[in-house]
């Protein structure tokens, strides 16, 4: 009974303490969306050969991001600089990204299967 009691204590202290994120913040879940939807960009932006027009096709690219989820680059910044200091949340939005990067490649694989299926049954004809 008495270990119980510890135990309880020691639990309700712990998750008393834990600490709470600033409303100004954003969220895991929508943070998951944002940094997911800005490697997708960067993925595309990185086969861009000339530099000078990737970086403007990234900032027009950024800029309708933050348009999209209703927040300006500044907002995005404080909220990196928090999630860069709480590794353990980062590292959650990351697993969720991750996993959906994942489904998106199988997607791809799959069309691009296809695709090439279609070209060689279409030339095999000819």
């Amino acid at each position: 009974m008495r270990n119980l009691i510890c135990f309880l204590s020691a639990s309700i202290i712990l998750f008393a303490c834990k600490e709470k994120m600033p409303t100004d913040i954003t969220p895991p879940e929508k943070m998951q969306n944002i940094l997911y939807d800005i490697h997708v960009v960067d993925g595309y932006i990185s086969t861009i050969s000339n530099l000078d027009s990737s970086r403007k096709v990234a900032s027009a690219y950024y800029k309708g991001i933050f348009k999209k989820y209703g927040i300006d680059s500044a907002k995005h910044a404080q909220s990196m600089k928090y999630y860069y200091a709480h590794p353990a949340e980062l590292g959650e939005v990351y697993k969720v990204i991750f996993n959906k990067l994942e489904k998106q490649k199988v997607v791809m694989e799959k069309a691009d299967s296809t695709k090439k299926t279609k070209l060689v049954k279409a030339t095999e004809v000819k």
